[in-house]
């Protein structure tokens, strides 16, 4: 596996910058100035957990029991994510809030959810 890419600087940190990409198998190489990508933010278990969660297909249930921990504890690690993913993306905080909100409601009216669980998540908001 190839090494993650470093956001900071391990000396001073200050923020690095991808400056050249190179083919493997023809030496072609491009340089210039290039972006991390949205996930790169994220630390190694939030990327293992972004990853189940896809292949459980956004199911929350299902990343429940792979786990083995609860709703909340499931929503929290997702909630964090999303979290990170919003910064990078520069989303406002009062949609952000807004779109969330309505998440949770739909959760409750689908069952995926208990009402209580729902209040505690709206709260918390």
């Amino acid at each position: 596996m190839a090494n993650r890419i470093l956001n900071s600087c391990p000396i001073c940190g200050g923020e690095m910058t991808i400056t050249r990409l190179s083919c493997e198998d023809c030496g072609t190489a491009v340089t210039g100035k290039f972006g991390h990508g949205l996930f790169s933010n994220l630390n190694d278990e939030e990327i293992r957990f972004v990853e189940l969660f896809v292949v459980c297909r956004g199911n929350i249930k299902e990343v429940e029991k792979r786990l083995g921990v609860s709703y909340p504890t499931v929503r929290g690690k997702l909630d964090g994510v999303v979290g990170k993913l919003e910064k990078t993306l520069s989303l406002g905080d009062v949609e952000t809030r807004r779109m969330r909100r309505r998440e949770i409601i739909d959760s409750i009216k689908r069952g995926d959810i208990s009402p209580e669980d729902g209040a505690m998540l709206i709260e918390e908001l």
